[in-house]
Formats: structure tokens, sequence, C-alpha cells
């Protein structure tokens, strides 16, 4: 018998009964075959085709949504309403990107010139390494963005899903395949494979019949994949989102201070602070830190508790907060539930910060660094030191507000005036990426309809 997964529910603090077999190397290399049979074929290049899938999978997702909604809880420990929200938010990124991907279809440029005729337009990479994240089963997992983007393209998909929810992810992978099965479609447009560790995940993106990869979680996860697609044979393109502090930079003399921390507040503790997009970094005049650090305090204390999505992630969390207090003061907001994280913030001046490596860096769950700066030229100081980032806030900045901004769009992939990071919406305007170490690649989206651009090439055909 195979080796299996099982899952955790942190809100009942018991494992769940379902067990999900580890898939072999034989049926990743059979899953392979297929999906580059497909791609040699042409099969799901074909427009009409992928339409008729789109649409069949949005009816089969609704028909199907209370029996998602059971699971989903039970492995990732969110709430109905969280469910609700990124069930939508699939459901937009189906309709959206398949109508972006007849868009590329059509899209090109021909010109006519004296001695001959060139006629440039996008054609899919290939098949697509798919890495499911631990924090949006839906939005980013199985049939999350990621895949999506890439089988509007053209591309066939093979997923990795999350061991973290391989129920959800593998409810999903079902829906798709019988889906696939019921419209006589190749079972090569879509594959699905799971692991607990690491293996199946590293052959995979190794795999020279595997043209390009994406995926959505950790700094080292997302590097060591990139790594791997680099050192290829062949090298492919592979983007990985990686996380991000998501700077927030307070003017001096901010109005309507106490209505604004309220909602940064909730930005850093909903869902546990789970967030690719929380606010991990604030940044504030020396003059208000008190007046800002009493008020956040105030509203921290008060904040619903949330419970991580598993016990590892929640000891990582502890981890990191304890590496923090060996050298730091640390404000923990105690939660006497079991698995739910404590909120907690460091108070520091920028010159410690700075000094201190340790914050430079993403802490996954509800902790957020308030460093008091003097003047703009510290800004600067504290961005060379974190490099690139998804976000940036900007709050109440006047006179100095389009400097800085000029300043810090060399490091974010998005600038916010005047609000928090999280609520990143699947519209063509977003974008959701930003230079290293937030992405391995700085020119592209992991959300909204650009972000199917990773999935393909042009190509240019000239006629004499």
């Amino acid at each position: 018998m195979s080796r299996q997964i099982s899952t955790f529910n942190c809100k009942t603090n018991s494992v769940n009964p379902a067990t999900f077999p580890i898939s072999s190397w034989e049926e990743l290399d059979e899953k392979i075959a297929l999906a580059s049979e497909v791609h040699r074929l042409k099969i799901w290049q074909n427009s009409t085709v992928r339409v008729a899938f789109f649409a069949s999978l949005c009816q089969k997702l609704q028909q199907t949504k209370s029996s998602l909604k059971a699971i989903y809880m039970a492995e990732s420990s969110l709430n109905e309403d969280r469910f609700e929200r990124e069930f939508q938010r699939m459901i937009r990124q189906i309709k959206a990107y398949s109508k972006e991907g007849l868009t590329l279809q059509d899209e090109g440029i021909k010109e006519v010139l004296v001695d001959r005729t060139l006629e440039k337009r996008w054609i899919p990479l290939g098949p697509a390494a798919v890495f499911g994240a631990s924090n949006f089963p839906l939005a980013y997992g199985t049939l999350g963005g990621d895949t999506i983007g890439a089988l509007a393209t053209g591309c066939p998909v093979i997923v990795k899903g999350h061991p973290l929810h391989a129920g959800t992810s593998t409810f999903l992978a079902d829906i798709a395949l019988s889906l696939l099965d019921e419209l006589k479609l190749a079972r090569g447009i879509f594959s699905h494979v799971l692991d607990d560790g690491f293996e199946i995940g590293q052959r995979l993106i190794q795999d020279s019949r595997i043209n390009v990869g994406a995926f959505t979680g950790s700094l080292s996860g997302g590097t060591t994949l990139f790594q791997l697609a680099q050192d290829r044979k062949s090298p492919i393109p592979f983007f990985a989102e990686m996380g991000s502090l998501n700077p927030v930079i307070i003017g001096k003399k901010t109005s309507n201070t106490e209505s604004f921390v309220q909602h940064l507040a909730t930005a850093i503790t909903e869902d546990a602070g789970q967030f690719c997009t929380k606010p991990g970094l604030i940044l504030i005049p020396t003059e208000d830190r008190n007046v800002f650090e009493e008020s956040l305090t105030h509203h921290l204390q008060r904040a619903n508790p949330f419970p991580m999505l598993h016990p590892s992630i929640y000891e990582k969390y502890n981890d990191r907060l304890a590496e923090i207090e060996k050298s730091h003061c640390l404000r923990r907001f105690e939660h006497e539930k079991k698995w739910y994280a404590d909120p907690a913030i460091s108070l520091i001046s920028a010159e410690e910060f700075m000094d201190s490596k340790v914050l430079h860096q993403e802490v996954f769950g509800p902790f957020a660094c308030l460093v008091s700066y003097d003047n703009v030229a510290e800004i600067q100081q504290i961005f060379s030191c974190i490099g690139g980032q998804l976000t940036t806030s900007i709050i109440d900045f006047h006179s100095e507000a389009k400097t800085l901004a000029d300043f810090v769009q060399n490091f974010s992939g998005r600038i916010i005036f005047n609000g928090v990071p999280t609520g990143v919406v699947v519209e063509r305007g977003m974008h959701h990426g930003g230079p290293f170490p937030s992405t391995t690649d700085v020119r592209f989206s992991s959300v909204g309809e650009a972000s199917l651009k990773r999935f393909i090439r042009p190509i240019c055909i000239q006629t004499h």
C-alpha cells in the first residue's frame, strides 16, 4: 500500500479521517508523458474546446460547492466567510482568464514590408508545473490562478497539490478530471499529484518535458525550485511568488490615525496574518511612535483570534518570534486557544532595524515590526536593506509623497496610497508581483489577466 497523507483541523485539534495516497514516480512520469503528448498534438489549443471546458467547470464547482466547503474548512481551519470570498475569486478567475486566453490567441501584429510579411503572435509554452499554495486552497490552489492561467493559454498543466489541504486539492482535481471524461477530452490536459515532501516536486520541475513552472509559497521553497529550473540542461521560465514585508510608511502628523490604525490591525491579524500582502513592516515618524504604538496595541488586544492553517505553520511562527525575541523587545497579545496565533509587535529604531537581518524577511503570521524614522533618507536606507516587495503603502505624506513614491517604486510591485495592502482583486489593472525577493521575475503578475503572459511566448512568422 502506498504512503498516505492526512490533514489536520486546528479548530477541533484533531486529524481529519480521510487519507490520500502519495503519488509514485511512475505515476508522475505517466502524467508528464500525457501532458507532453497533448502539447505535441495541440489538442488543448482549440479555443472552442477550452471555452466549453471552463464554462462547464464553473457549473460543476457551483454544484459541488457545499461539499467543497466542508472539506476546505476542516483542512484549512479558515471560516465560512473566507471560503465564500475565496470561492467567488476562483470562479471570477476562471471566467476572466478564459476570456483573456481567447484575446491573447487572437492578438497579433501583421506588417507587410517591401520584400516580406511579418506576423507576430503568442503561442503556449507547453506542459506547465504548478505548485499549490498553503494559504489559499482555492484562489492559489489546484484550480486557482496559476492553473487556470496556464490552461487558458493552451498549456496542459500538472498540479502538485499542497499536502496541508490534500483533500481540497484532490476534490478539485477530481472535478476537473471527471469533466475531461464527460467532454471526451484527453486526461493529459490536466493532472494532479501529491507528496508530503519535496521529491515529487523536484522531479517534476527537473523533467525535460516540463516547459514552464509557477509557485506560491516561501522564499526558501521558491528559490530552490527556481534554481532547479535554471540548472536544467534547457532552463525554463519559473515564476515564484515568495512573500513580502509589504512596508507601510506613515507620514508625520497623520490625520484620522485611529481609523487607519484599526484597519491596519485588521490587516495584520485577519486569518492569523497568513496573507502574502500582510503589512509586516510599519515605518512611523519618531515623534509619533508612542501615540501610534498605543493605538495599535489597543486594537491588537481586541482583535479576533484566528487559528493558523496547520500546527507546523503555528510552530514555525512561534519559532520566528522566539528568534526575534533573542535580540529585540517583543510584545505578544496572547490567546489561550490551541493553534491560535498570538499577534505580536516589535518596536525599534531605523538603525536597529537595518542592523537586524532577522527582521528583513517575512514573518508568516500576525506579526508586525514597527520602525521609527527621522527623515526620508532613513526610509530609503531601510528599503535598500530589505529589497523587493509585493506592495508598499504610503499614508498621509504630503510635500514629499511624490519623491518617496518615485523612490519606492524601484522596490515595489504595487504602491497603495492611504490604504492597507490586503485585498488583492482579480482585475486587469492589478499587479501582484515585485522585485526579488518578493518574486523571481519582476516583469510578471500572479493575479489578473496579465498573469497569463507567464505561460506564453511570442513567435514571428516571416513570409517572402
